[in-house]
């Protein structure tokens, strides 16, 4: 036999011999829903900072009820709390607090989104355990980053039981959501001037439509995200516009993606700020009409004549975007009963009261919205919620995108 041939001859039996090999039986390691891999996990020793939430009753470890009386003596030992927040109005609600709980000095500090986000990560990062409560949006990298690696736990008291659905108490509890809509100036136009997103890519509409600016405010190019998320809707939207689906650019993997490309292309006017968008879209008095992506809660300001817009009702296929601020414990909170209370008051009708305006809703199902507002279930048969998941997975290459495509 040909040295080649032999070679070829060797390989092939020791293929062969390899492939006959007997695989791992599946009893050889348990599989992960026997009650083998369970004991195992049981057995399993807790990090510190599960085992911190285990002896404090927090994340998993909750209990289905809370001793409240217990709590509040425990929480005015510690006779101290700090709130992380993104919120002015954090701190009347301290004020309310420290009323209904004197004895126990609360610091409220009203840091920014971004800032709360940064300060969680750099104090658990170093393990100077700090602050005590999470009271902010933080969106995509809350999702993505901190609470995977179990910075912030969720804490959802009993006092709420039956009054939040679940869906907002996950992954954290939500204090209340805000809506981003499409709106127009009311003054100039008597109803919305256009009826499909996708008009806002036309030539009419180019450097006509103001926003925060998505490439540093993470928020804003998350709810952006989320509408490129919702590919189906935003390609049936493009059929009913133009009777026909869209064609996809080499770039464009959906309609969701093509909608945000176009849109960028389209030259919308960046803002460092809302109160900026809306100045700049919705002064009374103006003479050229724009449109603009605003706060729902905003109408406040409609309503005191301080503002002229109107949302788009019945645009397609959505009106705009829900997000969120969230209460969660922060890991190894210093002061764990009284960030305990904090949650258990700030959910409630005296601690809400500072935000209690047309606008803004509440995730508890006994809150009477102001009149003339819409339903919170009606609200969400409009928007979408924002999926925070995908934009975390998303937002670098997004940004990247927008900011290629911005204005061309």
């Amino acid at each position: 036999m040909k040295p080649f041939v032999k070679i070829v001859t060797i390989i092939v039996l020791i293929c062969f011999l390899a492939a006959c090999a007997k695989a791992p039986a599946a009893t050889e390691a348990p599989a992960v829903d026997s009650p083998a891999a369970t004991e195992a996990a049981a057995d399993a020793p807790l990090s510190a900072a599960e085992q911190w939430a285990k002896d404090n009753e927090v994340g998993p470890y909750q209990t289905d009820t809370q001793d409240w009386a217990a709590i509040e003596e425990a929480a005015k030992a510690e006779g101290t709390l700090l709130v992380y927040a993104n919120s002015s109005k954090v701190e009347k609600a301290a004020e309310a607090f420290m009323e209904a709980y004197p004895g126990i000095a609360v610091q409220a500090f009203d840091l920014g989104g971004d800032d709360v986000l940064q300060k969680t990560i750099e104090e658990q990062k170093a393990g100077a355990f700090t602050g005590d409560v999470w009271f902010s949006s933080g969106g995509a990298e809350l999702v993505g980053n901190v609470l995977p690696k179990q910075y912030v736990w969720r804490f959802v008291p009993d006092s709420v039981a039956g009054l939040i659905s679940d869906e907002y108490t996950q992954p954290l509890l939500m204090a209340r959501l805000g809506t981003s809509i499409f709106a127009y100036n009311s003054e100039l136009n008597e109803t919305c001037p256009i009826t499909n997103i996708w008009e806002l890519t036309q030539p009419e509409w180019k450097g006509k439509f103001f926003i925060e600016d998505p490439l540093n405010d993470a928020s804003t190019l998350s709810k952006l995200l989320t509408i490129a998320a919702h590919a189906d809707e935003v390609e049936a939207a493009y059929v009913d516009l133009y009777g026909s689906a869209p064609e996809l650019d080499a770039d464009t993997p959906d309609a969701g993606w093509l909608w945000l490309k176009r849109f960028a292309q389209n030259g919308p006017i960046p803002q460092p700020g809302g109160d900026e968008v809306d100045s700049a879209f919705a002064t009374p008095g103006m003479t050229d009409s724009y449109m603009a992506l605003t706060s729902y809660s905003n109408m406040a300001d409609v309503m005191d004549g301080v503002l002229a817009f109107e949302p788009c009702w019945g645009v397609q296929p959505a009106l705009g975007v829900q997000s969120q601020s969230y209460l969660g414990i922060l890991n190894q909170a210093p002061h764990v009963n009284a960030a305990k209370l904090w949650v258990k008051f700030v959910v409630g009708a005296d601690g809400r009261d500072p935000w209690a305006k047309f606008g803004t809703y509440f995730t508890d199902s006994t809150y009477e919205v102001p009149e003339g507002q819409k339903p919170l279930d009606e609200m969400m048969t409009m928007t979408w919620f924002i999926d925070e998941q995908y934009a975390y997975d998303n937002m670098i290459q997004a940004r990247d995108f927008y900011l290629l495509n911005l204005g061309k």
